[in-house]
Order: C-alpha cells, then sequence, then structure tokens
C-alpha cells in the first residue's frame, strides 16, 4: 500500500511513508512557559499541593515530566535537558529521543520556567515559633548538661531524617537544667523515654490545653526528665547495704556490694536509692597489707587505716576507698 499522503512510497506508519509521517506527526508538546513554586527559606517546591525537597535537577526533570503533553504515542523515551539563566528566570533546552516501531526520532522544545514564592508549611511553623512540646532536662551534674543535651540533639537529629516537620524552635538554659522546645511532640516523648533508658531518668508528663482544632483540644506538652542523684561509679546505701554502681538502664540498676562484691540489681521504683559518695568523691588510696579479711591502706595523708575490701588486693597497689560511718570500704 502506498502513502496516502504522496502516493509515491510505502506506507509504513499510519498510512503513511516514513518521510510524511515525520513531517506531519509530532509526539510531544511542551508549554513555551512553565511555573514553579519554591519556598524561599528552605527550597522546597510544590507540585499540585504537595511540597517536596529536591536537587535543581530533579526540580526541572519533574517539571518537564509533568508538563509533557504527549501526541502520538511511542515505544520508549528518553529526556535530556540544558539550562541557561534568562532575565531572573530558567531557560530550557529539552530534548526527547523516542523510538516508534523502527523509528529512533529527536525532538526539541524550547521553554522558559518562572519561579515564584511562597513559604512552605514547616517553615511557616519554624519561623512562627511553631512547637508542640518542651522536653525539661533536670538533675544534671556541674559539667555533664553539656553531653546530655549533645546527646538530645543527636536522637533529635536522627529522627529528623524521617520527619521533615521534625525541628528545634527554641532551646534556653533554666536553673538546674536545660528546656528545649520541639515542633513534634510524638518524637519529642520518643527522645524523653531514650533520655530516661540511657540515664536512668524519671520522666513527669504534663499536657496544656492551647487551643480548639476541628472541635477537638489541641494539647502541647510538657515532659520534664529528671536525672537520679547517682552515676555509674557512685557509691549508694539500698536496704541498709552498701554499694557500687555498675549499670544503669532505665529503672534497674545494678549494684556492686562493697562488703563481699556480689552484684544486685534493683529496680529503682521499688527501692530507695540513696547517693553516699560521687564518684569524684572517692579517696586514693595504696595497699600496704592484704591478707585475708585482713587489709590496711595509707591514706593521702599517710595514715595507716583498717579497710574492708571485696576482692583480693596486693601490696602497693592503688585503690580507691571511701569512708561510711566508722568503716572504711575497698571500692571493688
Amino acid at each position: 500500500m502506498l502513502c496516502v499522503e504522496c502516493g509515491k512510497r510505502e506506507a509504513k506508519y499510519d498510512g503513511l511513508c516514513e518521510v510524511c509521517f515525520l513531517k506531519k506527526v509530532k509526539f510531544t508538546s511542551l508549554p513555551q512557559h512553565m511555573e514553579v513554586i519554591r519556598c524561599p527559606h528552605c527550597g522546597a517546591i510544590k507540585f499540585k499541593g504537595e511540597w517536596k525537597r529536591l536537587s535543581e535537577e530533579d526540580m526541572l526533570r519533574e517539571l518537564i515530566i509533568r508538563n509533557l503533553d504527549t501526541l502520538h504515542e511511542y515505544d520508549s523515551l528518553e529526556l535530556d535537558f540544558e539550562t541557561r539563566d534568562y532575565e531572573g528566570d530558567i531557560e530550557l533546552h529539552v530534548i526527547f529521543d523516542i523510538k516508534y516501531k523502527e523509528l529512533n526520532v529527536k525532538e526539541e522544545h524550547y521553554s522558559i520556567v518562572h519561579t515564584k514564592y511562597e513559604s512552605c508549611p514547616r517553615c511557616n511553623r519554624y519561623f512562627g515559633n511553631y512547637f508542640e512540646a518542651i522536653l525539661q532536662i533536670r538533675g544534671t551534674r556541674e559539667n555533664e548538661l553539656e553531653s546530655v543535651v549533645r546527646y538530645t540533639h543527636e536522637r533529635l537529629e536522627h529522627y529528623a531524617r524521617k520527619n521533615e516537620n521534625l525541628f528545634i524552635t527554641k532551646e534556653e538554659g533554666k536553673h538546674g537544667g536545660w528546656d528545649i522546645y520541639i515542633s513534634d511532640k510524638k518524637e519529642a516523648k520518643k527522645v524523653a523515654e531514650e533520655l530516661c533508658r540511657k540515664y536512668g531518668a524519671a520522666l513527669k508528663e504534663s499536657p496544656s490545653i492551647v487551643g480548639r482544632k476541628d472541635g477537638k483540644d489541641v494539647y502541647r506538652m510538657t515532659y520534664s526528665v529528671r536525672l537520679p542523684d547517682y552515676r555509674v561509679g557512685d557509691v549508694v546505701e539500698v536496704d541498709g547495704e552498701y554499694y557500687l554502681i555498675g549499670h544503669v538502664s532505665g529503672h534497674y540498676v545494678k549494684g556492686i556490694s562493697l562488703k563481699d562484691g556480689r552484684e544486685k540489681t534493683f529496680d529503682a521504683r521499688r527501692h530507695k536509692i540513696n547517693l553516699l559518695k560521687k564518684n569524684n568523691e572517692l579517696e586514693e588510696a595504696i595497699v600496704i597489707f592484704s591478707k585475708n579479711n585482713e587489709v590496711q591502706v595509707m591514706d593521702k595523708d599517710y595514715r595507716t587505716i583498717d579497710a574492708i575490701s571485696a576482692r583480693a588486693l596486693n601490696s602497693g597497689e592503688n585503690v580507691k576507698i571511701v569512708r561510711i560511718n566508722e568503716n572504711v570500704y575497698v571500692i571493688p
């Protein structure tokens, strides 16, 4: 069958020969002008009401695909483009490599991309000082607050990788601690619970009503994380016995008996754990005699003292001691 257009060559494509088909048929169309909405603060792009964080290349690629009008079916299409500045806008040179049956067709388009600016919901919240929760850190020791706050930041950054609406609105030092204002109360609670597990802290939750939405009360949460008086390496009293704290995990505290070296785990919710000496308050001493259960040490004032030790010692060994009432204990 001959081409219905020229009547000279064999019809191969939709009743047309190759020459007439390529003259008559266009596979693609792009608008000469396109518009993109960008957040001026974070650079997020708005497509049909949805905000996305894309590189400029990915943004332009998606813009082209969204505006591409297919005029004729094809088997495959590959997209490439070049850009240049054009009076504050972007000029696009778009090349489509199209395969249709045995044909390889290249189509080119030129388009101007104009940028409009609009703040995204996240930045509106951020610059509007929005927050849903206050994470309060209390009970830290001298020189300890910085490391606890740093750990809190690390955990928030971890969750923010999957939740773009999570951010710190502000933070400030308070007497005895630190307050962090957080945009997402669910994520704030996760971090508060992690602090409790890591430091053996107690968590108190306090809701407050800040308004109504869709007929329901809207709450803002305060998560108060209070670190215990004791830390690993401190000496404590539990149920009349003395222990060195070896490990803390959540509410559970593992102690090593100063008397016999046995380990025992306590639930801090059920046992009162009294701090006797902080780790940095323990004294240095040297063992001068040790045989069976008899131990003598020399303190920093060169006084010889009878001591109780839960482990075997060697003469000349450097140890730490703690004085409790009339007794002196060697730290296990």
